[in-house]
């Protein structure tokens, strides 16, 4: 009888590694099924004993052993990117189950026995080794660039990752690259049906000659020994973040990745994260091409000053400058195509009582509520919760019908336009308007066959926008840039450096402070000097690439929520445990607390920081590296 130490590859399961026994003596590394609470989970083996070698073990166990099946135990992936996961959750302080739950797809994990891997030997191909390239260049330059990776890594034999952050993406660069390439590129994301999905894994894995692969982050664990670079296209883009435990990052798995299978990591990108370029300043990544700092543009670049603009007697603002206004005119007399750039959802982000100052809050999450548009008036919508109510009432505090919306939404910005040029086709994407990502690529076509036509959207539509265009404005951009995250400018520097990418002919930004060097060094297009400056701010405030921050949250009822801060900050002892004083607010009766540790980078994994933290309850919610501190 065999005592099998199986890691399960399951969110939510506290143990890192769990026991059972069996007759059969899989494999360490096989997959196989194993029973918790009731239902099959899958599960990676770890080691293997036989159970009279291990009798104390056993009688310490603290639940009773059961018995698995281990008669299909399956090899799916190669030893090296099993490592990688393991090096991947010590980073994140979560169990190397979870991680691998996050970064496979769960179609490999349901039946392992059809993607099986014949040979999982740990050799590698010889004479490779890990490299951090970087690549910051326009689209087009760097879309180049990769075709000539590609054809010099076939020639070597050796095949390439291509990873992208989102589906779209995906799609549009499979629908430019596959030409001259044919059976050998493969396309994989989570969209493809279960069956396609197994069918191109087995392809892909049983191909001879060196592939292309064009994924999400999900297919590191393709079992390819001959992946020499790993791209990864739109570097900065936070849709690389996962929303949901263990909150991996896919440039972090990326480059876990490549250093276990000893490949070229090429991180590229308009303009790559500060953190990214420190490393190169720092020595620890090289130039895969000469960096552009200052990416060329034609287009005319202009600045309106918006602080004058007064709400009308409606409460409404306007939200179209003379400036803007005359763009519309000649977009439609010349036949072009304008971009416009909302930055907000809604009619209005907030509303406001003109009497008492009370802003319009959600009751289950005392957010501030978006106005919207519906054909049954206007409504108040909480998009934390869902809640919605009517536009028509009173100010909950003092009772008066004076309430003002403040800020203007892609529906404010669309009304407006429609209103006053009614011969001009309008189109918009957002969210609330597409639902689907082929009805916004329709839209986006539509956009580019249709002449003087107007194109209103949020970020989401920039990645369906793949050709130049004649204009491109941004509506406003000053509450995105009121975020209180760190790498807020940064984020907005980028957004503006990518919409003005596109504009051939005029870029246009309205904004109430047009002093604000995110927008002067965006319309020059100075990246080197936002570097230098942002850099600097992060070096004297010891924020990332200088720091690690890991926050710490736990949602509930106050006074418990305070007696298990108290606790996390016990079992913390000896590091920096930094209690917010400020609840949020997440429904009636529920707040949220925050804590947050901050580490030098050089010293993270710390092994003990990382074993405490591991140690905290379920409802201790962990993130390490976020996107922000809140």
């Amino acid at each position: 009888m065999q005592l099998v130490h199986v890691i399960p590859i399951a969110r939510g399961i506290v143990k890192e590694s769990l026991s059972y026994f069996t007759k059969e003596t899989p494999t360490a590394g096989s997959i196989v099924s194993v029973p918790i609470r009731g239902t099959a989970t899958p599960a990676l083996v770890e080691r293997v004993e036989r159970v009279r070698d291990a009798k104390a073990a056993v009688r310490e166990l603290p639940y009773a052993l059961q018995k698995m099946d281990s008669s299909r135990a399956t090899q799916v992936f190669l030893p090296a990117f099993l490592e990688a996961a393991k090096s991947i959750a010590e980073y994140y302080a979560a169990s190397t189950g979870a991680v691998l739950s996050s970064i496979v797809p769960k179609a490999i994990l349901a039946d392992p026995r059809k993607v099986k891997c014949e040979d999982v030997s740990s050799e590698r191909a010889s004479g490779r080794a890990f490299e951090k390239l970087l690549l910051q260049a326009d689209r087009d330059e760097r879309f180049s660039i990769y075709r000539s990776v590609i054809r010099e890594a076939f020639a070597r034999k050796e095949s390439v990752y291509l990873c992208l952050p989102t589906i779209n993406d995906v799609e549009q660069f499979a629908s430019v690259s596959e030409r001259g390439i044919g059976p050998y590129a493969f396309v994989f994301h989570s969209a493809l049906s279960k069956s396609e999905l197994i069918k191109r894994w087995k392809a892909v894995s049983a191909e001879g000659h060196p592939v292309l692969i064009i994924a999400t982050g999900s297919f590191f664990g393709i079992p390819r020994r001959d992946i020499g670079s790993i791209i990864l296209e739109r570097e900065s883009a936070e849709a690389y973040r996962s929303q949901s435990r263990p909150f991996v990052d896919t440039r972090v798995c990326a480059e876990y990745v490549a250093r276990a299978i000893g490949a070229r990591l090429i991180l590229a990108d308009t303009f790559l994260r500060v953190e990214t370029l420190y490393e190169h300043e720092e020595g620890l990544a090289a130039e895969l091409a000469p960096l552009r700092f200052r990416p060329l543009s034609s287009a005319k670049s202009l600045v309106i000053d918006t602080s004058k603009n007064t709400p009308t007697q409606k409460g409404a603002y306007n939200t179209l400058s003379r400036e803007l206004e005359e763009l519309i005119r000649k977009n439609r007399s010349d036949s072009e195509h304008l971009f416009i750039f909302a930055g907000r959802r809604g009619l209005a982000s907030i509303t406001v009582c003109c009497d008492c100052g009370a802003v319009v809050r959600g009751e289950k999450s005392d957010s501030p509520m978006t106005l919207h548009k519906t054909s049954k008036g206007n409504v108040f919508f909480d998009h934390r919760t869902g809640e919605i109510r009517t536009a028509a009432q009173r100010c909950k505090d003092c009772g008066s019908w004076r309430l003002t919306a403040l800020g203007g939404g892609i529906e404010l910005v669309e009304e407006q336009v429609r209103e006053r040029f009614p011969e001009t086709p309008v189109l918009r994407i957002d969210s609330d308007s597409v639902k689907k990502p082929s009805d916004a690529q329709s839209i986006a076509d539509e956009f580019y066959e249709t002449p003087g036509c107007i194109l209103l959207g949020t970020e989401m539509a920039l990645p369906y926008l793949m050709k130049p265009f004649e204009h491109a404005a941004v509506a406003s951009i000053d509450s995105l840039l009121a975020v209180p995250h760190y790498n807020t400018e940064t984020r907005m520097f980028a957004l503006l450096l990518t919409i003005r990418s596109l504009a051939q002919e005029t870029f246009l930004i309205q904004t109430r402070k047009v002093n604000q060097r995110v927008i002067s060094l965006a319309i020059s297009g100075n990246l080197l000097d936002f570097y230098r400056e942002e850099i600097e701010v992060r070096r004297a405030l010891s924020y990332p690439p200088f720091a690690i921050f890991i926050t710490i949250t736990i949602d509930g009822k106050r006074p418990a929520i305070d007696a298990q801060m108290e606790a996390v900050e016990e079992a913390l002892t000896g590091y920096d445990v930094r209690i917010f004083s400020a609840y949020s607010s997440i429904r009636t009766g529920v707040l949220r607390s925050h804590a947050l540790i901050k580490v030098s980078r050089e010293s993270w994994p710390d092994a003990k920081l990382v074993e405490r933290l591991k140690a905290l309850p379920p409802r201790v919610v962990v993130r390490v590296d976020p996107g922000s501190i809140l």
